[in-house]
């Protein structure tokens, strides 16, 4: 297969103002004596003097890059090419999940080559050709309390999502209580249920009640919602694929007379993303699903055209910014690669992309900063072209469906960014930036790479069931779990800068989609990025529920100026986990209530006084001393913490110290 490409960066210009001639406390006008004539032929010699770069002399990488040598090597002398290289690697360039290296200048020789405009395959930039306002899809939970499509609509929302993470007993009731009062024929209808039963006879009720209600065949619109391999994926290949799949196929013709403008397949990425795969493993894993889906429905005598034009993606927006924007651009250069293998022409090749904030960056704690990092997700979906955006609510982990105030601000979020941040008035504003464009070639190529393993070991089912893709995944968690337990990878209100005074959050279950009898491999579920965090917040709060508060002195050494940094360093770091400290010299140990201590000063500070202190600290009936900072040998100390700990094993050991419960 053909290397996948992007399009083309638009160049862009440097440009400095020209002299003004005039400068005014007011505003200036125009004297009486000058003529109309005059002051046009004057504005159009102001913006001929306006020049872009050309009172500049050209500048090259080259010459770039020995001015940030001056400064990566300031003081080193005779510094080799190599060194400036390795220093350069090491302070300025950073890598994605994918291994991608993030360089810290692009210029247009990191252009990839040219592609179509918005709207013509292999649509990088847009489906569309003009703009187009995303769908404002949110979800809707039937059995919650004033969770309510026709709220929902009212309030902004352009399009609501069914939602039911347990068993359906009557579909037609379902839908019944969900849709009261709603306008079939205004009003795209998307459902999203956990079973895959469940999801085609949810589906036939939907096209029943689209019948019922006697809307016309081509304003019914949304997603029905069905997708087998992610059912199955969730409940570890329990049930029989192949019998599933029948009925799948059925439900797709059915589908295309009666409602042929609705989609009724789901891709849904989010099944990839929150097992912990990286961005090119989501596209990889998700594009291949497709490709083995449309393989089996038409082997059931579905045409492909109809099998494609069945299918919309579901992929995750998180709040990196512009990996979102990257991947949701690839993502569409991806399907239309495949469609082009397949030999379908160039109009039907176009993908229908729905995306959702994701559930794997939500916190338990501080809930308001997801509504930030939601922001971010959505306006990155929506810049990275997404047909759909559905935004969660920042308090949705704390009870099902979020709160009223929840489901509102996530509703406004999605409007503030359409209608007073313009967003939908430009097709692919992210075009043309040459970092922009090499992350999405990048992330294309290495998901490419991904389709094609997956290919070549028989299609999605074989390397599920064998383990190979639930291993990937679970290694690409592990190593960004690494980087949130050192806090290379911060979670802001979590991890850093904790609010210590937020009462517990009432425990909630999660869905996660449990497997059946009969699991024939270990099934997908949600891992959260705060989990480990929140794991060792929850212990500090029921210690704290039972009597005794989770404290830890910091005993502060020499001056203030000596140990301001690292006492500061101290008190954030055992706040993430719930624990209060209390600051003051050692003498004050004994009536601070702690059972375990931190030494915060200077080196130096350390090598004199340190091994005393701790002494004293030991004798006054420290069980734990702790030493704010790394590479210094002190005697008595039990542990060392600073920048490139593993706080998740710090503060594990800190709490099982005090007695908490694990």
């Amino acid at each position: 297969m053909a290397s996948v490409r992007a399009h083309p960066p638009c160049a862009q210009g440097r440009g400095a103002l020209s002299d003004s001639s005039r400068w005014s406390r007011g505003p200036i006008r125009p004297s009486p004596r000058m003529s109309t004539e005059s002051r046009l032929e004057r504005r159009i010699r102001v913006t001929e003097s306006l020049t872009l770069a050309g009172d500049f002399p050209a500048a090259t990488r080259e010459q770039w890059l020995a001015e940030v040598g001056r400064v990566l090597l300031r003081g080193v002398t005779d510094a080799s090419d190599e060194d400036l290289q390795r220093a350069f690697a090491k302070r300025l360039v950073s890598r994605t999940d994918d291994g991608i290296e993030i360089q810290p200048l692009y210029t247009a020789a990191d252009a990839p080559a040219p592609a179509p405009s918005p709207g013509q395959a292999p649509f990088v930039r847009s489906t569309h050709a003009a703009p187009v306002p995303w769908e404002i899809r949110q979800r809707v939970w039937p059995d919650v309390e004033g969770s309510s499509a026709v709220t929902e609509l009212e309030s902004g929302a352009t399009g609501v999502l069914v939602t039911m993470a347990q068993p359906v007993s009557d579909p037609g009731v379902l839908l019944d209580r969900a849709l009261d009062g709603v306008l079939l024929e205004l009003a795209p209808v998307s459902l999203a249920l956990s079973r895959v039963s469940d999801q085609v006879e949810c589906g036939r009720a939907l096209l029943d009640r689209w019948d019922a209600a006697s809307c016309p065949t081509d304003a019914r619109h949304g997603t029905l919602g069905v997708d087998p391999l992610a059912a199955w994926a969730r409940a570890g290949g329990a049930f029989d694929l192949a019998v599933a799949l029948d009925a799948v196929a059925s439900l797709v013709l059915d589908a295309r007379e009666r409602a042929p403008r609705a989609r009724v397949l789901v891709i849904d990425g989010a099944l990839w993303h929150e097992a912990g795969a990286t961005e090119a493993q989501e596209l990889g894993w998700s594009i291949a699903s497709a490709a083995w889906l449309v393989r089996e429905l038409v082997s059931r005598e579905v045409p492909l055209d109809v099998a494609v034009a069945a299918i919309e993606f579901r992929l995750a927006a998180t709040d990196d910014q512009f990996l979102t924007i990257a991947k949701m651009r690839a993502a569409r250069r991806l399907w239309a690669r495949v469609l082009e293998v397949a030999g379908l022409p160039e109009h039907q090749r176009a993908m229908v992309l729905h995306a959702e904030t994701s559930r794997a960056m939500l916190t338990r704690y501080d809930t308001w900063v997801n509504t930030l990092r939601s922001t971010v997700a959505c306006f990155a979906a929506g810049v990275g072209g997404a047909d759909a955006v559905t935004v969660l609510p920042h308090d949705e982990l704390l009870q099902v469906g979020g709160s009223a105030l929840g489901r509102r601000v996530a509703r406004n979020t999605q409007t503030i960014l359409q209608l007073e941040s313009h967003l939908t008035r430009v097709v692919d504003m992210a075009g043309g930036s040459w970092f922009v464009e090499s992350l999405t070639e990048q992330l294309a190529e290495r998901a490419w790479a991904i389709v094609q393993e997956v290919d070549a070991a028989g299609g999605i089912t074989m390397p599920l069931e064998s383990g190979a893709i639930g291993s990937a995944a679970d290694r690409a968690r592990e190593a960004r779990e690494a980087q949130v337990a050192t806090r290379r990878r911060p979670l802001t209100g979590l991890s850093e800068f904790p609010d210590i005074t937020e009462p517990a959050p009432a425990p909630r279950v999660i869905p996660t989609g449990q497997p059946e009898p009969g699991a024939r491999f270990t099934p997908f579920v949600l891992h959260r990025l705060a989990d480990g965090f929140e794991q060792q917040r929850a212990r500090a709060d029921a210690l704290s529920r039972s009597g005794e508060q989770p404290v830890v002195f910091l005993a502060t050494l020499g001056s203030v100026a000596q140990s301001t940094a690292r006492s500061t360093y101290a008190k954030n770091l055992f706040e993430a986990a719930g624990i209060r400290t209390v600051a003051g010299p050692v003498e004050e140990f004994a009536g601070s209530g702690a059972t375990v201590a931190c030494l915060c000063s200077s080196d130096p500070v350390y090598a004199e006084t340190g091994a005393d202190a701790a002494a004293l600290l030991r004798a006054a009936g420290a069980e734990r001393i702790y030493l704010a900072g790394r590479g210094v040998d002190v005697p008595g100390v039990d542990e060392e913490v600073g920048v490139g700990s593993d706080v998740l094993d710090v503060l594990t050991r800190a709490l099982d110290s005090m007695g908490a419960s694990r």
